[in-house]
């Protein structure tokens, strides 16, 4: 019998993240850098949608590249602080910066289902898992505000987010599961040869 008077009985799980930040060429993805994310609030209003009601518009759909056009892209970008409870406002907000926006880009397919280690005995290898991994990759020429993305203006990516798109026609519907910003290390100048891929595995533990 459950004895709510006894934390130490409630089993402890965890949802963590990671992305990778890839140079996508014509014949070749080379990795550029991983790190992990933080999950924000909004990761509970997906879940509860998506598992808790079966609404599948609720599922993560795609993600948010944010980049800054540089003076100089060799200097780093300093990236902002953020809360857990902070949503699309900010992304929103960056229709005010001068140098600042994000590309709102779809998944490029269903993420990957796989098995984290220690769990093989829990799924099947190939049909069931316990971690997604997602994938998209930046395109076009301008961001969701208008400011050019390209090498000309020496735009360069420093932050994502991965987002549930209830409505892709509707940006102010979406719902941000994670965010983080890259290390200087990681941020990534946008090249003429070259897109920007990220993928982003979500572990369920």
């Amino acid at each position: 019998m459950f004895d709510a008077a006894a934390p130490e009985t409630i089993p402890s799980w965890q949802v963590r993240g990671r992305i990778s930040i890839w140079e996508i060429l014509q014949f070749a993805r080379i990795l550029h850098h991983s790190q992990a994310n933080q999950l924000q609030h909004g990761w509970g209003a997906i879940i509860t949608e998506a598992v808790g009601r079966g609404n599948r518009d609720f599922r993560i759909a795609g993600m948010y590249i944010e980049f800054e056009n540089m003076a100089d892209p060799s200097d780093p970008v300093a990236v902002p602080t953020f809360d857990r409870d902070e949503g699309i406002d900010y992304y929103n907000d960056l229709a005010s910066s001068s140098v600042r926006d994000f590309l709102r880009i779809p998944l490029v397919a269903a993420p990957a289902i796989s098995i984290a280690a220690g769990y093989d005995g829990s799924f099947i290898d190939g049909v069931t898992g316990n971690v997604m991994t997602f994938f998209a990759q930046t395109g076009g020429t301008q961001g969701f505000h208008g400011k050019t993305f390209s090498d000309s203006t020496n735009s360069k990516v420093f932050g994502a987010a991965l987002v549930a798109m209830p409505n892709f026609s509707d940006q102010s519907r979406d719902l941000v599961f994670a965010r983080t910003y890259l290390d200087v290390a990681g941020q990534i100048p946008k090249s003429p040869s070259s897109q920007i891929g990220v993928t982003w595995e979500v572990v369920l533990e």
